[in-house]
């Protein structure tokens, strides 16, 4: 009783701020969910939950200082909750496309030196190409060796001056972002993958033109052996340049999430 007694100061300092809070962490929590490295399925849920709270904790001082008062309706609540869940979910996709990204280059790369299906399953248990499975792998250990989660932390408190707190984000402008957004990160990937892309062009003409010069050689016997060596070797060599450069994209969105390039 004494222990509740000396806390009830505590309490009742803290209890206008319950819903706001509440809505916080529900922004936070969408967005953890979904952002890189920390929203992966291998990833356990308690400690992406932990994580959650953790940030919430540390913004709440900086994010209640110019929140709105607190909701008095059942109905203020609901809304307050709504909008905070989709602001949440639009800024993690707008994280989580990066992600798309190095999936669709290592496809995209590996359906041209014939190596789609070598190893199964990449991180989040889908099945996928070995070169998605590496890119993402080694995106997520690059992005937290460059301390990406500490500067992620600061762009959410900044997220509160694009998308306040509270307020439902515009259908249309959101609908036209997402719509934009996907096609610049099928782009990117493209552009991720075109040495891969004009390797296969060259072995199909290659192979094309040996069927055609001696129509009894299994050419395609010959030629795939050297089209995988050949892609194993240019992946050896662009890696660390893919990488590199989807980094510099991550670091973009973290500043701007909305109009940052990719």
């Amino acid at each position: 009783m004494d222990m509740l007694a000396t806390l009830e100061p505590v309490l009742s300092a803290g209890a206008p701020y319950v819903f706001l809070v509440g809505a916080l962490f529900t922004r936070i929590s969408a967005i953890a969910f979904l952002a890189p490295g920390i929203g992966e399925r291998t990833v356990p849920t308690r400690v992406r939950l932990a994580i959650a709270i953790a940030i919430t904790l540390i913004l709440a001082p900086m994010v209640l200082q110019n929140a709105p008062a607190q909701p008095q309706l059942p109905s203020e609540v609901v809304v307050l909750y709504a909008a905070e869940a989709l602001s949440g979910l639009l800024i993690g996709f707008a994280l989580r496309v990066m992600i798309f990204v190095l999936e669709i280059a290592g496809t995209i790369a590996a359906q041209h030196i014939s190596l789609s299906q070598l190893f199964g399953a990449n991180v989040g248990f889908d099945p996928s190409s070995p070169f998605s499975a590496i890119l993402v792998t080694g995106a997520l250990a690059l992005a937290a060796a460059a301390g990406v989660h500490i500067h992620l932390v600061n762009a959410l408190a900044q997220s509160y001056e694009v998308l306040p707190f509270g307020m439902f984000p515009g259908a249309e402008e959101t609908g036209a972002w997402s719509t934009g957004r996907l096609g610049e990160a099928i782009a990117k990937a493209l552009a991720l993958a075109s040495p891969f892309v004009i390797l296969g062009f060259i072995y199909s003409l290659a192979l094309a033109a040996s069927s055609r010069a001696m129509p009894q050689l299994m050419a395609a016997f010959v030629g795939a052996p050297a089209i995988t060596l050949a892609g194993l070797a240019l992946f050896t060599v662009t890696a660390p340049i893919i990488l590199f450069e989807w980094l510099a994209g991550l670091e973009r969105i973290l500043i701007n999430f909305l109009t940052g390039a990719l």
